[in-house]
Parts: C-alpha cells; structure tokens; sequence
C-alpha cells in the first residue's frame, strides 16, 4: 500500500543479527511477565533484566526507558495490521471492508490467545500514556488508506472522507481493547470487533 515498500524478500539476517532480535524478544517477554505479575508502574528494568537473564547494562542498551519496551510491541502490531492489508489487498480477492475485518479478526485471535499477558499489555498502555507519543495515528492512516482502495473499486462511499472512517475504525478497536484490558468486555474480542465492522458497514457502503 506505500509506495516505498520492499518489493524483494528482505537479506536473511547474520549470526550477529539474529542473537541480537533474540535477546530483544527475551527481554520483551521478560518485560511482559513483569507487567503481567507487578503492574507497570511497579516494575523496573533492573527486574525485568534479571527476568530475562541479562545484565543491567545490556537492558538499558536495548531499552534506555521502561516505555520503549511497550513502543517496541505497539510497533510490532502495526507491522502486523500493515503486511495483512498489503498483502489480501493486493491479492484483490476479497473486498477492502472483507479485508480489514479479516484483519481485525486475526488480531483478536491473536491478543486472546495469550489474554493474560495481552491485558497487561493494555492495562501497561493506559498507564504509560505510551500511546501519545507511539505515533497511533499510523494505524488509523493505514485503515484510511485501504478505505480509500474501496472508494476507488466503487466499494464504498466516496462522499465520506477516507481518512476520518479509517480512524473511526481504529478509535474503536483501541477503545475496545483498553476496556478488554481492564476486564470490562463480556463478549469475545472478534465479536466486539465484529459490531464495530456491522455499524461501520451500514454507514459508509453505497446507497
């Protein structure tokens, strides 16, 4: 969907690479285990080093601030939300409403498989105020975007601003997710997620 993306498989990454993302990933699930058990403003990244079986200093090398643990998995997810609508739109099997409720399914699957760890993760979120400076506006821009796709397939509404429904459908999915976090949704996450595609549908489809 953006023009600068990679059109040729990324280098397989050396040795040096590759213990470098693993220990990332060790001290990001270290990090979450701690969030999971002490809350986020109880815990320190000197415990989430000795969680994750590295030094102090090595930590702090990776992650200087006990924020950038939550920016790095933020950063992880709209990796995720951008490659699945690049690659189902691309595919132009499925209309763009299809695929980004496809999109949003794939990510409640995701955070309910580990609903423990991921509502720590939220609830570490509210309580940072990460979000304001994690630069959420990319994801509703990355909705806007794909919106923007089905106005020009004739899918959807072209009196509405492409843009403005793409952060509806973000401000409603995170709005979800904080209360996820904090236990408040009874039903499960794809079928609140389901609602907010079945309103937004009636909306914005042709007339």
């Amino acid at each position: 969907m953006d023009s600068d993306s990679a059109t040729v498989d990324a280098a397989p990454l050396g040795r040096r690479e590759r213990s470098k993302a693993a220990l990332r990933q060790r001290l990001l699930e270290a990090a979450l285990a701690a969030f999971a058990e002490k809350g986020y403003r109880a815990s320190t990244i000197d415990e989430i080093a000795e969680r994750a079986d590295v030094a102090r200093a090595t930590a702090f090398n990776h992650y200087p601030r006990k924020e950038d643990f939550l920016l790095e998995l933020i950063l992880k997810r709209r990796q995720s939300i951008r490659e699945g609508l690049e690659q189902q739109l691309q595919a132009g099997e499925r209309s763009v409403l299809d695929v980004i409720q496809g999109v949003a399914r794939a990510a409640a699957h995701s955070y309910e498989a580990d609903r423990e760890t991921n509502q720590a993760m939220m609830r570490a979120v509210l309580h940072s105020g990460v979000m304001a400076t994690a630069g959420s506006h990319s994801t509703g821009l990355l909705f806007g975007q794909a919106i923007a796709v089905g106005q020009e397939r004739g899918e959807i509404r072209t009196d509405l601003d492409a843009f403005a429904i793409g952060n509806l459908l973000f401000d409603s999915y995170v709005g979800i997710l904080y209360r996820w976090g904090l236990d408040e949704v009874e039903v499960s996450l794809e079928e609140a997620f389901g609602t907010v595609h079945d309103v937004v549908v009636t909306g914005i489809s042709p007339r």
